[in-house]
């Protein structure tokens, strides 16, 4: 993501220090119209799909971003029953849970989820 006017027009917020200040993890998000744009954190960056540009493959846009697992799940706020891999914290270092959140117990199996 490139933003061609570099931080002008951009507010950020850490919340861990409840400051305005560029410093990370931090909240990014327009000065205009205060639509979030992404979460910076220390070694990540979480970007709202709906800022990036598709260009002409809607398609192949679509499929780079569908989900493989959900994490954190026992916080949900609501069920997502998609079938995908639910987890109570961190993938493949927490507990598996079904789509209502129930745990269960599963064996490995060659996709990669336990």
């Amino acid at each position: 993501m490139t933003f061609t006017q570099g931080p002008s027009g951009l507010t950020f917020y850490s919340a861990a220090n409840r400051s305005h200040q560029y410093e990370t993890p931090t909240k990014v998000s327009c000065s205009y119209c205060q639509t979030p744009i992404m979460d910076e954190g220390r070694n990540m960056c979480l970007i709202f799909p709906s800022s990036i540009e598709y260009g002409e493959d809607y398609e192949k846009w679509r499929n780079a971003f569908e989900v493989d697992c959900h994490i954190c799940y026992t916080t949900r706020v609501v069920d997502l029953p998609d079938g995908k891999p639910k987890w109570s914290g961190l993938d493949e270092h927490s507990n598996r849970l079904d789509d209502v959140g129930r745990g269960v117990s599963v064996r490995n199996n060659s996709s990669g989820y336990a």
